[in-house]
């Protein structure tokens, strides 16, 4: 193999001509920018603003007598003792508290800060001059004499300001305090003249505020209650944090509304016997066409659906018959087709088909049974019947807590009613309380008035957010009482107690439309029925919820995990059957009361949901209403005035009220820089402001809207 022999190179030892001069260049230094000099940042103290040097100078020696302890940057002993600071300050540290009030503005504002500086020289001329009359007079108490004709003006007035003074501390003291002897009478006097003007300014602050007797009620407290609307406003404060009891009146006249007040159905069943026949004889056809081995074993009517009993035979695959929904539907010329592959229980596969003629289940043919009347579980109310004839009865305390969705005009509201008028026809109202939130205003206004409710029917989605925690306060209430008497459940505590009175009722909360709800406080809302459903089931409270957006982001798994008891009615996909009842089937019902029951730890159940008409809810309200009035714990104005009370405890409210006014927007981010507070304050202030009604809600990424102008704030702010 052979390589390629490098080239040697040669270095030139001689320097080569050169074709042109060597030039030397000169580099030129580009001219410098302007560097923005540095500029030190003016010290900001939190309690004196920028009145404060952050630079000690040393002083030049003068003639003139002068207390330098005075003033501040050669103070060698604090101003105020440590415990003076803390009674005026709320801390022994002020100075490390964050910059806020009036030093912030001070400092945001240039302008005023001149203005400020100005009036400063002006005070500090008038301490010289005051000095000066201070070293020429005697150490003496001042006495109120006659101005003299040589006296300066501005002396007259500082001489009139100090025997003010002197007048004042010494009306203040009490007249159980012993009297003075001569001496101390004289050391005070001299201690008293000694004192500068700046520690006789800060002594007439706190002099007043030692000797007065601190009242019992204070007068800010005192024009709160002056301004409130509702002159039932103090009884409401403090019912609201009390247990909800039976009571001294305990109703014993009072008759529960009797059945009869219903009216009577008169239609009659429709003979449907030709219609099922035929249905029968296309079922048995569909299956011979397809080649299934299968049969209709047998029918059962029910009030708007006939079940067709399948019997397979034997080696035949249960989805061969699922699998031809749709034939089976095109055959028979229904809406909707129910397939039950097989029946839970039995060894036959189930076809539910719409009936021609549906028939009506009225809520009287329903609770006129024994088996409503004499049922041994509490608040047990009628739903309808099921595809058999069947009465289905709820007891709403083995729900605990329920779910009734569906779309819209599917029979939601009916159920409600039905749910209510059978509390309404078995307890009295010391054994039951209610409370209606109804964000429509139309469906449960039939309601108001009539003894049993807690308050008035809440139209006001903040109102019922305000509810909401207000039955969490109450559930806390009743486990405190069930710890003392060391009783499990409701029923324990009420044989427990000795006094009737002292029992506690049943409290039913229904929720007609959660999804408003969840729109205007989404959070708050669900934490509340969050710890509703985990706990309250023991102390006798029970939630119904019911909304016509079944999604998951009104349903939430939070909500939905402790709510076993599902009622599904008529929805548009079988992504909201899911959600409901967490399996497909309520996108095949019929609508008008057609319903899915899941009960806790059981399968579903159809049945058609009984029908009540609005003459006879307004007959038994009526009928309870002449027995009985309202006695309502708490009114609807004054819970959300309860609720909003947490506006008084942030000092910034006001502050950052008018701070948005001016800017016209409300964004928490800016509130947090500007105010400097952290995040989670300023979005409380945020929220207080929504409840005020000064600011609107959260409107996504986009900062919040102004809705009120600076005179309405003032007023607003007044009332707070």
């Amino acid at each position: 193999m052979f390589f390629k022999r490098r080239k040697k190179l040669i270095p030139p030892y001689e320097r080569t001509p050169d074709e042109k001069p060597f030039q030397v260049y000169e580099i030129l230094e580009k001219p410098k920018a302007e560097e923005h000099k540095y500029r030190k940042n003016r010290f900001v103290s939190p309690i004196f603003g920028e009145n404060v040097k952050d630079e000690v100078v040393i002083p030049i020696k003068t003639s003139r007598k002068r207390d330098m302890d005075k003033l501040d940057p050669f103070r060698t002993k604090p101003r105020l003792s440590k415990e003076e600071r803390i009674r005026k300050y709320g801390t022994a540290y002020p100075e490390f508290d964050l910059v806020r009030g009036k030093n912030l503005d001070e400092v945001m504002n240039p302008e005023k800060r001149k203005t400020k500086e100005d009036h400063a020289n002006m005070r500090a001329n008038i301490i010289d001059k005051d000095e000066e009359h201070q070293t020429q007079s005697e150490p003496k108490r001042p006495q109120e004499t006659s101005p003299s004709p040589q006296e300066s003006p501005k002396e007259q007035d500082n001489q009139k300001r100090v025997n003010e003074f002197f007048s004042d501390s010494s009306g203040s003291k009490s007249a159980d305090e012993p009297a003075s002897t001569p001496e101390e009478h004289s050391n005070t006097e001299t201690h008293d003249a000694s004192r500068k003007t700046d520690v006789q300014d800060s002594t007439r602050e706190q002099e007043p505020q030692e000797t007065a007797p601190e009242p019992s009620v204070t007068e800010e407290a005192q024009n709160m209650r002056d301004t409130r609307l509702d002159p039932s406003f103090e009884e409401v404060e403090d019912r609201t944090a009390q247990t909800i009891k039976t009571g001294k009146k305990t109703y014993d006249n009072y008759q529960i509304p009797p059945i009869d007040l219903l009216n009577e159905s008169l239609e009659d069943a429709p003979d449907l016997s030709e219609s099922i026949e035929k249905q029968t004889n296309v079922l048995n056809e569909t299956f011979e066409e397809f080649n299934i081995g299968a049969r209709v074993y047998k029918h059962i009517q029910g009030p708007t659906v006939t079940r067709f009993e399948i019997a397979v035979e034997k080696g035949v695959k249960l989805n061969k018959i699922t699998n031809i929904s749709d034939n089976i539907k095109m055959k028979l010329g229904a809406k909707q087709i129910r397939i039950e592959a097989p029946i839970p229980g039995k060894k036959i596969v189930g076809i539910e088909v719409p009936n021609e003629e549906p028939a009506t289940v009225h809520f009287l043919n329903v609770v006129n049974r024994s088996m409503f009347k004499n049922a041994a579980m509490p608040l047990t109310v009628a739903l309808g019947l099921d595809i058999d004839g069947n009465p289905i009865y709820a007891p709403i305390k083995s729900m605990p807590h329920g779910l009734i969705a569906g779309q819209t005009g599917s029979g939601k509201s009916v159920c409600i009613n039905t749910i209510l008028m059978s509390l309404l026809l078995k307890y009295k109202p010391s054994d039951l309380k209610l409370m209606l939130i109804d964000p429509k205003m139309v469906e449960l206004s039939v309601y108001n008035d009539i003894p049993h409710l807690i308050t008035p029917v809440i139209t006001d989605a903040k109102a019922a957010t305000a509810a909401l925690k207000w039955v969490v306060e109450e559930m806390e209430r009743r486990f405190n009482a069930f710890n003392e008497l060391r009783v499990r459940d409701i029923d324990g505590y009420n044989k427990k107690v000795q006094d009737e009175s002292e029992e506690l009722p049943y409290i039913v909360i229904v929720v007609d439309e959660l999804a408003d709800l969840m729109m205007i406080a989404s959070q708050h809302v669900e934490e509340a029925i969050m710890r509703i459903t985990q706990k309250a089931r023991a102390c006798g409270i029970h939630l119904l919820v019911a909304t016509q957006r079944p999604s998951t982001d009104v349903v939430k798994g939070t909500i939905k995990s402790n709510i076993p008891t599902r009622i599904a009615f008529a929805v548009s996909s079988h992504v909201d059957s899911q959600t409901i009842i967490d399996a497909p089937g309520a996108e095949t019902l019929l609508g008008n009361g057609d319903m899915l029951y899941m009960a806790a730890g059981q399968s579903k159940i159809r049945l058609q949901g009984a029908f009540i008409a609005d003459d006879d809810i307004e007959t038994v309200t009526d009928f309870i209403r002449n027995q009985a009035t309202a006695e309502y714990v708490f009114t609807q104005d004054a819970l959300v005035r309860n609720a909003t009370k947490s506006f008084e405890q942030d000092e910034l409210l006001a502050e950052v009220a008018r701070f948005v006014v001016d800017r016209q927007e409300a964004s928490i981010n800016k509130i947090s820089k500007t105010f400097s507070i952290g995040f989670n304050r300023a979005q409380s202030i945020v929220e207080s402001l929504e409840a005020a009604n000064i600011v609107s809600g959260n409107l996504g990424s986009k900062a919040r809207e102004v809705l009120v102008t600076s005179d309405e704030l003032e007023s607003i702010l007044k009332n707070l």
